[in-house]
């Protein structure tokens, strides 16, 4: 299994929603496992900033959507130092080590839709279901329209293959999991300081 579609070894707080203080930003929290990474891809509506709380982290941030160059320009976090990835710049990051890595990142402006995302992850993992879909590329497609992440490179091209392949599929799932867990329960139960 790829190690960034390990889903269900990641967990998610938030410590700020979009919908509560007027779209300004969106906060949480991610604990993650060794081994954790995300493919390559940017995003269009907003800015990320990366806050290390423990662990170790190596992002990897270019201009351009060339993978040599992302993989060169690896950057380690350091607990007190963020780092921000502008809208369009291609990143990546990676947990490095054997401990678990917790950070935290900060969405501006603020995206409900990538609540959405972080809501229904964590819904997925209380129901038990989210290991079993660990692998689907159909939850993947799912995952990454909702959170604006724009693949580069090999998973780009598997990804566009899908969702053409697999429109109505990916379609009837997001339509589930949004009447599922995108509630106010939810948001609740995803927010650190319960409302």
């Amino acid at each position: 299994m790829a190690a960034e579609r390990r889903w269900d070894k990641r967990r998610f707080q938030l410590e700020e929603s979009a919908s509560l203080n007027g779209g300004a930003r969106t906060v949480f929290i991610e604990s993650m496992a060794p081994g954790t990474t995300v493919p390559p891809h940017f995003h269009n509506r907003f800015a990320e900033t990366f806050d290390l709380i423990s662990g170790s982290i190596s992002v990897y941030s270019s201009a351009k959507p060339d993978l040599d160059l992302l993989e060169a320009s690896i950057q380690d976090l350091e607990v007190g130092k963020k780092v921000t990835v502008e809208p369009g710049r291609f990143h990546k990051y990676l947990v490095c080590g054997e401990e678990q890595a917790v950070l935290r990142a900060i969405i501006t402006p603020g995206d409900t839709d990538f609540e959405r995302l972080l809501k229904i992850l964590n819904g997925l993992s209380a129901d038990g279901e989210l290991e079993s879909m660990g692998d689907s590329v159909i939850l993947m497609a799912v995952i990454m329209g909702l959170g604006d992440a724009h693949l580069i490179g090999p998973a780009k091209d598997m990804l566009e293959g899908v969702k053409i392949e697999k429109k109505d599929e990916i379609e009837e799932l997001r339509m589930k999991l949004l009447a599922k867990y995108d509630t106010e329960e939810a948001l609740r139960e995803l927010l650190v300081d319960k409302v």
